[in-house]
């Protein structure tokens, strides 16, 4: 879930590098003789195409996020359900170590 997050957020990176990129060569198509600007046709198709590229990856990183988000979910509701001893044994553990850690830090 960590690798999903860095995944997610090295493409969010790279599409903001991406529109930074197409902006500059929005710039520099007014000063450009007509030569460069067929370059700068094909470089912006270039990064458009990446950005577009970027786009599909992180909408498959987030569909995967969502999957597995909704498995775990319903994996804990139905083992809450076939083993509810166990799991208030649990909550009510996890109550106890969160009193302990907010009276220590309270006495410090």
């Amino acid at each position: 879930m960590a690798n999903s997050a860095l995944r997610k957020a090295s493409l969010q990176s790279m599409e903001a590098e991406i529109e930074s990129l197409l902006k500059s060569l929005e710039s520099l198509k007014d000063d450009a003789s007509d030569e460069s600007r067929r370059t700068l046709k094909v470089l912006k198709g270039n990064a458009e195409n990446a950005l577009r590229h970027s786009r599909h990856l992180l909408s498959d990183a987030y569909e995967e996020v969502k999957v597995k988000t909704r498995e775990t979910g319903i994996a804990t509701r139905d083992y809450a359900q076939e083993h509810p001893w166990t799991t208030a044994g649990v909550a009510v553990g996890a109550l106890g170590l969160l009193a302990a850690y907010l009276m220590c830090r309270r006495g410090d």
